[in-house]
């Protein structure tokens, strides 16, 4: 059967009209102007722990997850969290000579690879700015992260893989 010009001009408008309209009902109210909006940050949202000190808000879990704070709010051990996600899988005892220097040392050097002094000024520019085989953080990490993830490299570092920390929402018993 075949359909003259005239209708096929109609079937394609009333599909439009159909299209069009779907849009109208199906559109969303405007929303807030960010700046309106309140920001919301694990600080200023602190839900009660539960019995057993878990925190049972899951927009605060994937927040702190989001801003490296699972382990601690500040210092070397928040600075262990930004070094297992941002700095492990390059700086590691499996990576060998043919990679990432090992930063266990670091602060035993007189300088870094790049000629920067080994110092935690030194180091927060070689991370802020990166260098030869070295991605650039200035804008993934912010001044806090730099000093958390520093304090953790000068006192603490490296991770261990062969005995990674504990995880703190583990709840199960010892295996005999």
């Amino acid at each position: 059967m075949d359909l003259g010009k005239g209708a096929r001009i109609l079937a394609g408008v009333v599909l439009v009209l159909a299209l069009v309209a779907g849009v109208w009902f199906l559109r969303r109210a405007p929303q807030e102007s960010p700046a309106a909006a309140p920001q919301i940050t694990a600080e200023t949202r602190t839900p009660a722990p539960s019995s057993e000190g878990i925190v049972a808000d899951n927009d605060l879990r994937s927040l702190r997850i989001y801003e490296f704070r699972k382990a601690a709010n500040s210092g070397p051990d928040r600075g262990r969290e930004i070094f297992y996600y941002k700095c492990w899988f390059c700086h590691n005892e499996f990576a060998g000579k043919t990679s990432a220097p090992d930063l266990a040392t670091v602060y035993k050097r007189e300088k870094l690879l790049s000629g920067r002094p080994a110092t935690d000024d030194g180091i927060k520019d070689e991370i802020r700015n990166g260098g030869e085989g070295m991605a650039a953080y200035k804008y993934v990490l912010n001044e806090a992260d730099l000093n958390d993830l520093v304090a953790y490299i000068r006192d603490h570092c490296c991770w261990d893989s062969t005995s990674p920390p504990p995880n703190p929402r583990y709840r199960g018993g010892e295996l005999d």
